[in-house]
């Protein structure tokens, strides 16, 4: 019997990395956008049905019949015929008068990427099937999600008097000496009380009425809630209230519902809340992405990777369990690297576009049984990572009072302004408008006249709210500087604040940003 492909996959904010083996053992790598497109520019119009293009795609035969090719940034598309990739040439099954020389253009299947990462890996075409294969997946997808505000509209039911709960938190101050507090804004967009009581020895004290829950359901379907996160007092004692809920809500058509005895049963309210919150705000996502995966690929082994750096099959998966999935992976493959050249004090440096990730490695895995994802706690095992939104597609700009550098990040779309399609300024651009990035090795066509485009524009920002010129590189010099001192501040927390010197550890650096970063980081912590 053949044995099955083996693909593992890790999908970033801006970019998906992967790696596939083949049945006969050769392995085969790959980088795309984590949009699910490719990208090239237009050389000439050949002829109605014929486009000559600058094209660096990751494959030698041709499997784009069928696949949409369209102007970035424009919606309208035609479908690809075929691809002579030998002489970038891309003949179209309908005319189109849109592409001009010059345009930068996206082809895609409309499919999940890791989907579209398999089907390049393979050689599959849209009308073939699937070669039978073994799929391990990572993700920052949820981390991202909750960094970037992007989840679900969530709703949050809670044991009346307890509307508060995740407003007033535990009144801890993360830095005594601020004084000007600004607390981050809770992830659910409305809060319901739910008349309903628990002992703390599981006892009933008030009994949930169904008239109560029916209450409850009408003002959802009012408000057109995507998920419901459910933390009663002392459910985790006698959840019956809790199923009670869960079980109503789903009869009435609500898919995605999060019921905290279900995720964490803790004594806590507090940290079983948070947890179901953020298991809420992001069930629809990832549920959608792991669902569209799955629907491709109806005859692959899908395994996911967990925060802890286990692996789960993808229909025993909570989203919980997928902020530091990605990462995860990193701290493991990052530490067997370490330990081939026989180092054993490691600090794992991972910037991709959307995030930056460190961890360290001390001859074993430090774990924490709470995460924490930008000012968020949740419950759930994880390998010890810190996270910040800081990566090479985080925005650059000027708030009136200072230059600041994320946490909003560009994405795969639109991506950095370099990309072509009318992106903000980003540390990719910065980096290019320096020269620390060569446009020739570069798998996406770079237009560097884009990122000088948004440079002037915060120049004019500056000079505007300041009165005063500045010097275009000194302000790009500032923005990296800013840049690696939040990812070195990161860096601190796992290694300083726990009593480590960080000259004692080597820094192993990864991500498609990281290399333009680590010697800056090594300056700066004296390593």
């Amino acid at each position: 019997m053949t044995p099955p492909w083996q693909i593992w996959i890790d999908t970033g904010g801006t970019f998906t990395d992967c790696i596939g083996v083949a049945p006969n053992g050769i392995e085969h790598r790959l980088k795309i956008l984590s949009n699910s497109v490719l990208r090239g520019k237009i050389v000439k119009k050949k002829d109605p049905l014929t486009l000559q293009a600058e094209i660096r795609w990751p494959l030698e035969e041709d499997i784009f019949r069928d696949f949409e090719i369209r102007i970035v940034g424009d919606s309208a598309s035609v479908r690809i015929d075929r691809v002579d990739i030998a002489n970038n040439l891309i003949h179209l099954q309908s005319p189109t008068w849109k592409f001009a020389k010059g345009s930068l253009f996206e082809i895609t299947s409309q499919e999940e990427v890791p989907l579209l990462a398999a089907r390049f890996l393979t050689k599959t075409s849209l009308a073939s099937k699937f070669p039978l294969m073994e799929m391990k997946l990572g993700s920052t997808r949820g981390t991202n999600a909750i960094l970037e505000r992007k989840g679900a509209t969530t709703a949050f039911l809670v044991t009346r008097g307890f509307k508060d709960l995740l407003l007033i938190g535990n009144q801890q101050r993360p830095d005594l000496f601020t004084v000007n507090i600004i607390k981050p804004q809770p992830l659910y967009d409305f809060v319901l009380e739910v008349d309903e009581r628990v002992g703390s020895d599981g006892a009933i004290i008030k009994p949930l009425e169904s008239f109560a829950i029916s209450s409850i359901v009408a003002e959802l379907r009012k408000r057109k809630i995507q998920s419901i996160a459910i933390a009663l007092v002392n459910s985790y004692k006698n959840p019956v209230h809790e199923k009670m809920l869960a079980e109503s809500l789903k009869i009435d058509g609500f898919s995605f519902v999060s019921a905290s005895h279900e995720l964490s049963p803790q004594i806590k309210i507090l940290p079983r809340a948070e947890t179901a919150v953020a298991n809420a705000y992001l069930d629809p996502i990832i549920h959608s992405y792991v669902a569209g995966i799955q629907k491709g690929l109806s005859s692959a082994s899908i395994s996911i990777m967990t925060s802890g750096g286990s692996l789960v099959r993808s229909d025993s998966f909570f989203p919980k369990d997928s902020l530091l999935s990605g990462p995860a992976g990193g701290v493991v493959g990052a530490a067997h690297q370490a330990s081939r050249s026989g180092i054993k004090k490691l600090i794992a440096f991972d910037m991709g576009g959307t995030s930056t990730d460190v961890s360290m490695y001390n001859g074993h895995f430090d774990y924490r049984f709470e995460s924490r994802v930008g000012a968020f706690k949740i419950l759930s095992p994880a390998r010890a990572i810190e996270t910040i939104a800081a990566g090479g597609g985080s925005i650059c700009d000027f708030d009136g009072h200072r230059l600041t550098v994320g946490p909003r990040s560009a994405g795969a779309f639109p991506g950095p302004a370099c990309y072509g399609a009318g992106g903000p300024l980003t540390v990719t651009d910065v980096n290019v408008l320096l020269g620390r990035i060569d446009p020739e090795n570069f798998a996406i066509p770079i237009q560097i006249g884009e990122s000088e485009k948004v440079l002037t524009t915060l120049l004019l920002k500056l000079h505007r709210k300041t009165g005063s010129q500045h010097k275009r590189e000194v302000v790009l010099e500032s923005l990296i500087q800013i840049a690696n001192e939040m990812m070195a501040e990161a860096i601190k927390k796992i290694s300083v604040q726990q009593g480590h010197d960080p000259r004692e550890f080597s820094l192993l650096s990864f991500g498609g940003a990281g290399g333009q970063h680590a010697c800056a980081l090594a300056r700066i912590l004296g390593m």
